[in-house]
């Protein structure tokens, strides 16, 4: 009997952590986030002087910091991974909320950096680097949003003990979506705020 499970083991198909989905998902995102950096830099080479004048109205302190928040929020849920994995879920649960609130965090210092841009009238219309500039930090931050939800919901859910509906939607899942925005900041802030 256990060489048939062990066999029926071997013929499941590898599933990548938090299933395929997820997966699929995080490279249509970075594909669509690619194909932006593509024209923004196509962009960029046609009108240099603008854009590094543009760059030049960017806070890189502010950017820096909220690189630090959010590089370090994923390590907390790298962190949350390894507690439940051990059955340790109040732990689990802590450093979710720790990487919750660095979100929030990040959320602020963007709402700081975007009311700074507003108040200067650096928005839309202006010239083609603030058109990509809010297109690409306001969709990054839309995710960010939706990754704050999505984790906790699963903190909820670890919290009160509730299994998760499906092997393919848990926490890794929601973790890999976490890191997904960590990895699109980590290429947003050098391309907009660096180059």
């Amino acid at each position: 009997m256990n060489r048939h499970a062990a066999l029926a083991d071997y013929a499941k198909p590898l599933q990548p952590p938090g299933g395929m989905m997820i997966w699929v998902f995080i490279f249509m995102e970075l594909l669509a986030f690619g194909l932006a950096f593509i024209v923004f830099l196509v962009l960029r080479q046609k009108s240099l002087a603008v854009f590094e004048s543009s760059q030049a109205e960017l806070n890189q302190v502010l950017a820096f910091a909220n690189t630090l928040v959010l590089v370090t929020s994923g390590y907390f849920v790298v962190i949350a991974n390894g507690c439940y994995d051990r059955n340790d879920h109040r732990s689990s649960v802590r450093w979710l909320a720790a990487a919750i609130a660095l979100g929030a965090i990040f959320i602020t210092i963007k709402v700081i950096e975007y009311d700074d841009k507003i108040a200067h009238g650096l928005t839309t219309g202006v010239n083609h680097f603030f058109d990509f500039y809010w297109l690409l930090t306001g969709f990054h931050l839309f995710h960010v949003l939706l990754g704050i939800l999505v984790l906790a919901y699963m903190a909820r859910k670890i919290r009160i003990g509730e299994a998760f509906a499906a092997p393919d939607f848990n926490l890794k899942t929601g973790s890999a979506f976490w890191h997904m925005c960590d990895l699109i900041w980590v290429l947003l802030f050098p391309i907009l705020y660096l180059i």
